[in-house]
Parts: C-alpha cells; sequence; structure tokens
C-alpha cells in the first residue's frame, strides 16, 4: 500500500497530537520547599469519586432519585465556596448508601453526602507535593441518616436461669427468632428495641459533659450544633503548636416539631405486653437448643418451661392489671425505667430478661425513655426517598501544619447555607 506524502504528513500528526494529549493530561510534579500549604488546591465532584464509582445501593430508579438530591446537597456546598480559594489539600465529592432503615414504624433509604479534604504535603526528601492518602478533614450529609435508635437501650441479646444458675438461656429481646428473624430484627422490630436513650443521642456526637442534656434537646429539636473532641480537649487552651481535631454536627429538621418526644407509661406497658411474648417464643427455642446442646441437662431444662411459663404469665398479668386501674392521666405521664434492670443482670432468676415493678421518677437510677415522632414522620410515609431529615457533620483541624482544614472550616462558618439544606426537606 502506498501512501502520498500529504497522507503520511497527516498520520504523523495526529500521531504527534495523540502524544501531546496523553501528556500533558498527566499531572506534572509539582516542587516545593518545606510545606505544601500554599499550593492551589484540586476539587473533584461526584462525577470523578477517588475510587472510580458511588457505593448507592438500590434499583436503577431509586439511585437516579438519590443522586439527584445529593447533587442538591453538592451544589450547596459548591455554591459555599464560589469566592473561596481553595489551597493545600484535594477536596474528593463521593456518593454513599440507600439501605433501608426503619424510623420508629416508618421506613426510608439512608443515603449520603461526602466531602473528604485529604491534606497536601512536601516530601522531605523529593521536595515535591504528595497528596496524603487518608483525610481527617471532611465534611458529610446524611439522608434520613439521624442514628439514633441503631441500638437497643437494653441490648440486642441477653440471658437468664430459671431454676438452675448453672444453665443459662440466651434469647434475642428485638423480634421473635426463626425462619425471618435476621429480617424481622431490621424491619419489625420489637417496640421496647426501638426506645432510644439520651445516651444513644449525645453518644459519639458531643462530649460537653456540662450540660448533655442540652445537647440532647438540640439535637432532637434541630437547634444549633454540638462537638466533640477527637483530638484534644474542649477544656485546652490554644497553644502555638498544639492540635486539636474536632467533629461538629447539626441535625437538620423542620422547626417546631421534635423528632423524638418521651414514651408514655401506656405505649411502654403496651411495649412489654409484646415483649413477653416475644420473650416465651424465643425462651422455648433457647430450651430447645439447650437440650441438644447438653442431654445430661435435659431434666433441668423441663423443670424451666414449667416454672418460666407461670412466671411469664404473672408477668403479663401484673402489666395488664395496671394499665386497666391505672387513670388516663397516669399512663399518658413519660416512661422513667430503671436503667439497671436490664439483660446483663446475673442474679435475677426466673423474672426473664425484662421485669417491671415501678416506674422509677426522680430515683438516681431513673432512665426516661424517647421514641421518634409519628407526627413528624407520619406527612412522609410511602415516600422513603424524600429527605425528612438530615445530619451535617464538619470534621475539622486546628493546629500549625492544618492550615488547611481551619480556611475551609472559616469559610464554612461564613459562607454554608445551611437553611438551603432545610428547605430540601419533604
Amino acid at each position: 500500500m502506498k501512501f502520498s506524502f500529504a497522507s503520511l504528513f497527516l498520520l504523523f500528526f495526529y500521531a504527534f497530537c495523540s502524544a501531546q494529549k496523553t501528556a500533558t493530561t498527566k499531572e506534572l510534579p509539582v516542587p516545593c520547599n518545606g510545606s505544601a500549604d500554599a499550593v492551589p488546591g484540586k476539587y473533584t465532584d461526584h462525577t470523578n469519586p477517588k475510587y472510580g464509582v458511588h457505593s448507592l445501593k438500590g434499583s436503577a430508579q431509586d439511585k437516579a432519585a438519590m443522586t439527584k438530591q445529593l447533587i442538591a446537597v453538592e451544589k450547596i456546598e459548591e455554591t459555599s465556596r464560589s469566592n473561596f480559594k481553595l489551597t493545600g489539600c484535594v477536596a474528593r465529592v463521593s456518593f454513599n448508601g440507600g439501605s433501608k432503615i426503619e424510623v420508629g414504624s416508618f421506613p426510608y433509604n439512608r443515603y449520603g453526602y461526602q466531602l473528604a479534604l485529604y491534606q497536601n504535603v512536601c516530601h522531605v526528601t523529593e521536595h515535591l507535593v504528595k497528596t496524603v492518602g487518608e483525610y481527617r478533614s471532611v465534611l458529610r450529609v446524611e439522608i434520613n441518616g439521624v442514628g439514633f435508635g441503631g441500638d437497643n437501650f437494653y441490648g440486642e441479646y441477653g440471658d437468664f436461669y430459671v431454676t438452675d444458675r448453672d444453665v443459662r438461656y440466651s434469647i434475642a429481646i428485638d423480634a421473635k427468632e426463626g425462619t425471618h428473624y435476621d429480617r424481622d430484627r431490621f424491619n419489625h422490630r420489637s417496640l421496647i428495641a426501638r426506645y432510644i436513650t439520651e445516651d444513644m443521642v449525645t453518644n459519639g456526637r458531643t462530649d460537653n459533659y456540662k450540660d448533655y442534656h442540652g445537647d440532647f434537646l438540640k439535637l432532637i429539636n434541630g437547634e444549633g450544633y454540638v462537638e466533640r473532641w477527637e483530638r484534644g480537649h474542649r477544656d485546652d487552651e490554644s497553644r502555638p503548636n498544639g492540635y486539636q481535631w474536632i467533629d461538629r454536627h447539626y441535625i437538620i429538621s423542620r422547626p417546631g416539631i421534635p423528632l423524638l418526644v418521651p414514651v408514655t407509661r401506656k405505649g411502654y406497658l403496651e411495649a412489654l405486653l409484646q415483649y413477653y411474648d416475644i420473650e416465651k417464643n424465643n425462651f422455648i427455642i433457647a430450651v430447645g437448643y439447650k437440650k441438644k446442646s447438653n442431654p445430661e441437662k435435659a431434666s433441668i431444662c423441663e423443670a424451666d418451661k414449667i416454672e418460666y411459663a407461670k412466671e411469664n404469665e404473672r408477668k403479663k398479668a401484673k402489666v395488664k392489671q395496671l394499665l386497666a386501674s391505672s387513670s388516663a392521666e397516669w399512663l399518658q405521664q413519660p416512661a422513667v425505667v430503671n436503667k439497671d434492670i436490664g439483660p446483663k443482670n446475673y442474679d435475677r432468676s426466673s423474672n426473664g430478661l425484662i421485669y417491671f415493678d415501678k416506674f422509677y421518677d426522680g430515683d438516681i437510677n431513673s432512665l426516661p425513655l424517647y421514641e421518634y415522632n409519628a407526627a413528624y414522620f407520619k406527612p412522609g410515609a410511602g415516600k422513603p426517598l424524600k429527605p425528612m431529615f438530615m445530619e451535617l457533620q464538619i470534621r475539622y483541624e486546628l493546629g500549625k501544619d492544618v492550615e488547611y482544614s481551619k480556611r475551609y472550616f472559616d469559610n464554612f462558618l461564613e459562607n454554608y447555607a445551611i437553611e438551603a439544606l432545610r428547605k430540601m426537606l419533604y
């Protein structure tokens, strides 16, 4: 095959242009001298995540709906930096989540936005800018992701004995064991396993030991923010060479209506009746396992079945009598239980895992219980992808060698439109 001079020229020209394009897309090394803090930063949006893909779960239709909401969150952050020069770091966006959760009795999809700041540093021997592979400073927005009730204040499992301390039974509290237990413990949790305490809300969000209750009220009412020191201490004085790593949380909710409300005595007593049926079912299963694994204990197990059945009926009768004989006003009072009565009480025998004797208002061991506010979540029933509430988290650093983080945080305080997030709520 013969080529004309013109054809050969074009062939070499296109090859040259292709080589030039490849060379220019590869990032050139950036020299530095001691610090990379002043080096212009880089930002990549959701179209270019660090690991190439987003971890959103669900159908194509659900992913599209979630992505639309997350792009709106992304635009709010980008707008906050319209007059801000990012330096000393690489900022990368990613989307994640999509799993279904149950908030009270309402199912929602939980999904989130993340902007991670990867610090740029100056390599001590190469004198070139390098980007640290892990991040410490980060901005996150979780949609329908306030994890107030991820645990059970009584625990997920517990054990007890009936007639012999050497024969103990371990049973689940959150749902009936059986074929559908793994599904039901997430999607149809027992009422008592849905209850929430102040500690469950504040743990991991605040270390304000002087006013945990005040921070609890901020969170459930969507007012202000709370903070927790990951490194350093909130009472530490600022020092020239000091370092602090601080985690700040805002709950974004509709104003004027709390996310949580107190459990009533009536509600708690009715939840106990439901739980006693769950406990009975799970005890029978546990007895079967015990007899198979310890056949020499079979006679004790049979005696335990008889005694436990009596005790279960006694517990239910006591609660039913209290429901029938108490005034409506008394039953509507907040349920305050004894925080020390739970499944890990090894001295309590045939009372089972949870035993009720009285409410503990004003007692040193009192534990008020809360639940998700049905009045808040009912408008979104049947619309699990709609943003009903959000948790905004910003984790930032203060110190001589992490100025990039403080600059970003200062700009966040001045320009991030938190109210724009609130306007997205359904």
